[in-house]
């Protein structure tokens, strides 16, 4: 069992800056063995506060007299974690229990244990204000402000609202204290669990924790939380107690010299130093008692998992058919999205009239059609006078063609030349030319852009190709008529998603690989695969 605490305090007005100096080792506690102690420190604080006794300094002035200008958390740490992973504990405790719309500071502390060197006495000071910042650190309001008295009619007259859990009523404030201690034991529980930590934390009292362990019909460990709650020395008592200690011996030959020598210098210490040794007597016999059952569970264990981590190669094979086919439909895909791109794709010769065109709101365009249809009707009006002469000696159903088209040709080249002229005009100016170069440079960087995407496309699909090979490669060497041992629990490669999907699929491969100990005997029954890795024609291996 870990050890356990979480105490909030309040703190008056007049002692925030001096005690903010004190957890964070800053002013007069920036120097000596106390400042050794700091493992690290943060603070959330607004615009207006450099740092954190900055802040408090001003809750000092402005904050009533004798009300609160702080309230602090302190909670222990588990010393089993790294300081960076209770660093991380500490953040988490904060944004569940303050937030980040209230300002805070909080600074980590480490020493070795009173009476174990090997054990490390890790906690944290959280002091935080009560005053809800709602409109961002960023945006504050300035000190004077800030802490006077919240008005509900007109709140941009008056300080920031109080949160008062805590404070509103005590049996509110019990009932909220009691919510913060059990979801505390859960957060470090939840830690111990994740990393494979055989201990586990209670915000109980040692008389509940003997209760629940005696209704459970554990007797041996109701046995180990049938004692009395422990109490702190302090520095000063605890230094000297530890002092005898060192001086006298604590082995089996000593023991009764040293804590006779204890109790003469202080009863209270010799209570602490008695109750630490039945509280280590009965751990080690909870230890022994606990490791017996589980040797005997573990070995019941590993029978049952060595059955469960056996699993058919018939199963891995289609696993790994089924992994091909998303890499296959993923490079087609990438495929497919390369032609779309270099549909987009603006030749450069092809610029100037795709600008020219956007600039007329499509008038070049037909301007160009037009243009052709003047010079067709020119060929063929010369044409006709190669073929028949002069007008006066042309049939009359020539004639007739050769006049009907003349008139259209005069119509169309008229015309053609007035918006030609027009459009010249308009994009000689000053204002045409420096829209048409604005346009051709635009279309030149999106013509780049769809380039790079079109490389970067062609590059992850060489990657892709590259699984691709592997996959066959190792999926081949899986035979389906044997079963193989595993290492853990089997786990199907898969292809995933994002910019990670093709290394999370080389990984789920190789981590495949590590995890098979040995492939054993032949099935009795012969697998009848759904597909064959030795077929090209019926499985999907290949292309």
């Amino acid at each position: 069992m870990a050890t356990y605490h979480l105490s909030l305090k309040n703190g008056k007005t007049g002692t925030a800056k001096q005690h903010a100096d004190y957890i964070l080792r800053e002013g007069r506690f920036s120097s000596g063995k106390r400042a050794e102690e700091l493992v690290y420190k943060d603070a959330n604080l607004p615009h207006w506060a450099m740092y954190a006794s900055a802040f408090f300094a001003h809750a000092d002035k402005y904050e009533r007299a004798n009300g609160r200008a702080y309230s602090e958390f302190e909670i222990a740490l588990p010393n089993e974690l790294t300081h960076e992973e209770n660093k991380k504990l500490v953040k988490d405790f904060i944004v569940a229990h303050i937030g980040n719309n209230k300002v805070w500071a909080y600074a980590i502390h480490s020493k070795p244990d009173a009476f174990e060197d090997n054990e490390e006495q890790i906690h944290a000071h959280i002091m935080f204000c009560e005053r809800t910042v709602d409109d961002g650190m960023e945006k504050a309001k300035s000190p004077s402000k800030f802490f006077k008295r919240f008005n509900s009619k007109n709140p941009e007259k008056g300080g920031y609202k109080k949160d008062e859990r805590f404070t509103k009523s005590r049996s509110n404030a019990v009932v909220c204290i009691k919510q913060t201690r059990q979801s505390w034991e859960d957060m470090i529980n939840a830690e111990y669990k994740s990393r494979g930590i055989d201990k586990v934390v209670s915000c109980k009292t040692l008389k509940a924790q003997r209760d629940i362990a005696a209704a459970a019909g554990d007797n041996d460990l109701a046995d180990f939380f049938d004692r009395e709650p422990q109490e702190h020395l302090g520095p000063a008592l605890a230094y000297k107690t530890k002092k005898i200690i060192e001086e006298n011996g604590y082995d089996q030959e000593n023991i009764d010299n040293t804590l006779d020598k204890i109790y003469k210098m202080s009863a209270k210490a010799f209570g602490v130093i008695i109750d630490k040794i039945q509280k280590a007597r009965k751990a080690e016999e909870l230890k022994h008692k606990k490791q017996i059952e589980l040797e005997r569970k573990e070995k019941e264990y590993s029978e049952k998992r060595l059955a469960e981590l056996t699993i058919s190669g018939e199963i891995i094979r289609k696993d790994f058919v089924k992994l091909l086919k998303s890499v296959n439909n993923q490079i087609k895909y990438n495929e497919s999205a390369i032609i779309r791109i270099e549909k987009t794709i603006t030749p450069i010769e092809q610029m100037p009239s795709k600008v020219l065109n956007i600039m007329t709101s499509g008038k070049f365009e037909k301007l160009q059609k037009e243009g052709k249809a003047v010079i067709s009707l020119k060929t063929r009006l010369k044409e006709i006078l190669s073929l028949y002469g002069p007008k006066e000696s042309m049939p009359g159903n020539i004639r007739e063609e050769y006049n009907e088209k003349g008139r259209a040709y005069r119509i169309l080249k008229a015309d053609y030349e007035k918006q030609d002229a027009e459009i010249r005009s308009f994009i000689s100016s000053e204002a045409g030319d420096k829209w048409y170069k604005k346009l051709i440079k635009e279309m030149l960087e999106q013509s780049k852009d769809m380039e790079n995407q079109k490389l970067n496309l062609l590059k992850l699909n060489s990657e892709y190709q590259e699984l691709r090979n592997k996959v066959i490669k190792i999926g081949r060497s899986i035979n389906p008529n044997l079963h193989y041992r595993m290492k853990e629990k089997y786990c199907a490669p898969s292809l995933g998603s994002g910019a990670s999907a093709i290394n999370d699929a080389n990984m789920d491969i190789d981590k495949l690989l590590r995890n098979i100990i040995s492939a054993g005997k032949e099935n009795i029954k012969c697998n009848k695969m759904t597909v064959s890795l030795n077929s090209r024609k019926s499985n999907g291996w290949e292309m």
